[in-house]
């Protein structure tokens, strides 16, 4: 596994989409910085860190960064020896899952002197500046997670990218989009059956496995279904709220904005991250024996 991770490191510096990478990022948390912190005098980090988020930075470049982890093993015919190694995939697949993470966290930890930098020259929230940079070094662990689970889907990395940004930015908007709806019960449960239709094509994808597929969205839309029928009030305007609280880019808004950790927005950002590594795993395992 070690080895693997050493390999994967390696390769996004020798390609230079490692130093690619660090270099937009420290270049674009720069200009925040001297835009809001310096030429503002505004003292509070957070801000500038939330540009990052709040101009799509991340969901711009992440995805460059993702792309190559499966789909270029597929393109290159190298998959099958790494099915071939005495490893077990998800080791083969964390590997490359924190190889990833290392990655982002070499920019990450050069904004770590930013407020020590800023300290000297004005009064600095050291609590509130470490906790937002500690919330978005989880916030890009679960990018990561997610452009990986895409990489998995696909053999071509130009695919791969452009389904990873493209979903992101749906995720960026969701808010937005449900927003958009009726507040009508119906309405929420027309979006609610739709989104477990698509968790059921998602499953298809991974197991090829049209039973399980069927379940997986069947079973949850009856459930709404039955539901509905019995408390329709439940239902009125219950989308966009859900949505509202499950949009992993609105969660660290608000609490970069509120100036407060939000401990909860931590945790769904691990169990996000932790969702779709182990959909990667089950993406490749599957393959791995077809």
């Amino acid at each position: 596994m070690l080895a693997i991770y050493k390999r994967e490191l390696r390769s996004y510096f020798t390609n230079m989409l490692g130093c690619a990478f660090s270099a937009l990022l420290l270049a674009a948390a720069g200009f925040f910085s001297a835009q809001i912190n310096i030429n503002s005098a505004q003292s509070r980090l957070e801000y500038s860190l939330y540009m990052l988020v709040h101009y799509c930075i991340l969901i711009i470049i992440v995805p460059f960064l993702t792309m190559r982890s499966i789909a270029e093993e597929r393109h290159q015919k190298t998959e099958q020896l790494l099915f071939s190694l005495p490893l077990p995939i998800w080791k083969i697949i964390l590997a490359k899952y924190f190889a990833m993470l290392t990655v982002c966290l070499i920019p990450i930890a050069v904004l770590c002197f930013y407020p020590i930098f800023f300290s000297f020259y004005g009064t600095v929230n050291f609590v509130g500046a470490y906790a937002s940079i500690l919330l978005l070094v989880f916030l890009i662990a679960a990018i990561v997670a997610i452009g990986m689970f895409v990489s998995s889907l696909f053999e071509n990395q130009i695919i791969a990218v452009i389904v990873t940004i493209g979903l992101l930015f749906v995720l960026y908007f969701l808010t937005y989009i449900a927003n958009s709806f009726s507040s009508a019960a119906v309405t929420s449960l027309i979006a609610f059956c739709c989104v477990a239709f698509i968790f059921g094509i998602i499953v298809f994808f991974i197991t090829k496995n049209e039973t399980a597929a069927a379940l997986c969205s069947g079973l949850p839309i009856v459930g709404l279904i039955a539901y509905y029928l019995s408390n329709k009030n439940v239902f009125i305007g219950a989308f966009a709220e859900v949505v509202s609280y499950l949009s992993i880019f609105d969660r660290y808004k608000v609490t970069v904005i509120n100036g407060l950790f939000d401990i909860t927005a931590l945790v769904y950002y691990i169990t996000i991250a932790a969702v779709f590594v182990f959909m990667t795993i089950q993406s490749v395992e599957k393959r791995r024996w077809n």
